[in-house]
């Protein structure tokens, strides 16, 4: 008897937890697509000396996933002037989005319509992981592409695009957005000539981190709030430049997810264990009022019934602690519900803590009117 309360006493502590983490419905994608976002196309005619290429991911916010993209070129043409009609995959909504100079000079740009985009300006599969998982795949919408057409003088020239476009949004890895971005090198290895790249990426201070190739943190950069993460290559150091970053979660959520899971898994298997001095208290109290034999058991239920709703209304609280407080030490804007998953796991701890409170009541009662019967029979501790 005692062995299979104990079984039920771990099922219910097993079905209890499992309420506790959300589960995901079917209501479509958990994720927004990112942009494809490459280098140009059409610069066969020209070596480039040197690129620096900036990703500034340090504005994401739950409001604003946008990225701003710099990449400033030396360009060198060796020979008489050329006329240069490169084409950028940029992921900007517009050329108002998009700016490019020619030594200082604008350059207007002008939407294609279907986008050109080269079998070479084909995305990574997938961005590095953050923290030793499998890598996580990255998926692009609707490509977008942008035309220029100026003419380089002979000698050296400093040409450079700016634009922002929209990282990838998953919510899928953990209780914070992950945020994803690639950025395709391949389309420069059509070019006459390349020198060398240097790449800096930012991100909100704290955020995690991983990028592939790999980037170090710049420990220089002072300022507050974002990391900077730097690398240098003499020449292309691979296909793309993928990226991943998120919002820690924190100690504080860390810490806030084990205490409620902890109190929920103590009001089910506690208050579980605590029916049988529960009863027992409830007989020697209904044994002191005087009342005798069917009086004595009238007695009893008030008693087994508070004790009910109290081990539910404990399971009830605790399970609702897990599911939704520790979401609030969060960083702002990170945080995020997906699917119908934590309104039906409440659903199930608040019908969990229903059940518990009529299981309380029935084994109170049924222990206590079984002592006030050894207590008349004068059998009681037997």
């Amino acid at each position: 008897m005692i062995a299979a309360g104990g079984r039920m006493r771990a099922a219910l502590l097993l079905i209890a937890l499992q309420c506790a983490a959300p589960a995901w419905a079917n209501m479509g994608k958990p994720w927004r697509e990112g942009p494809l976002v490459a280098e140009p196309q059409g610069f066969e005619a020209v070596r480039i000396v040197h690129e620096d290429l900036r990703i500034d991911l340090s504005d994401l916010s739950g409001e604003s996933s946008l990225a701003t993209v710099r990449v400033a070129y030396r360009l060198d043409n060796g020979g008489k002037a050329v006329r240069l009609r490169p084409v950028f995959a940029t992921g900007a909504s517009g050329a108002e989005r998009f700016e490019a100079r020619l030594d200082g000079r604008k350059v207007a740009a002008r939407p294609l319509k279907p986008a050109a985009l080269p079998e070479t300006w084909q995305p990574p599969a997938t961005t590095p992981a953050l923290s030793g998982e499998r890598p996580v795949f990255y998926e692009v919408g609707e490509a977008s592409s942008l035309a220029l057409d100026f003419v380089l003088p002979p000698g050296r020239h400093d040409f450079s695009v700016s634009y922002r476009a929209e990282a990838m949004q998953s919510k899928r890895e953990g209780p914070t957005l992950l945020y994803q971005f690639a950025y395709v090198l391949a389309p420069a290895r059509s070019w006459a000539g390349f020198g060398g790249l240097d790449v800096r990426v930012s991100v909100p201070e704290g955020w995690r981190f991983a990028a592939a190739p790999a980037l170090r943190m710049d420990r220089q950069d002072n300022d507050p709030h974002r990391d900077v993460y730097r690398g240098r290559y003499p020449g292309l150091p691979g296909d793309a430049v993928a990226i991943t970053t998120q919002a820690a979660p924190g100690i504080g959520y860390s810490a806030l997810s084990l205490a409620t899971q902890l109190w929920l898994g103590l009001a089910v298997f506690g208050g579980g264990l605590a029916c049988r001095p529960i009863a027992a208290a409830v007989a020697r109290r209904a044994g002191r009022d005087g009342a005798t034999g069917a009086g004595r058991k009238r007695r009893v239920w008030p008693y087994a019934l508070a004790a009910g709703l109290a081990w539910g209304s404990a399971v009830a609280c605790a399970g609702l602690a897990a599911l939704y407080a520790p979401e609030h030490l969060l960083p702002d804007g990170q945080g995020y519900s997906y699917g119908y998953g934590r309104p039906l796991a409440a659903i199930a701890v608040v019908m969990l803590a229903a059940l518990l409170s009529l299981i309380g009541f029935i084994a109170v009662a049924a222990i206590a009117r079984r002592r006030l019967r050894q207590a008349g029979s004068g059998t009681v501790g037997a």
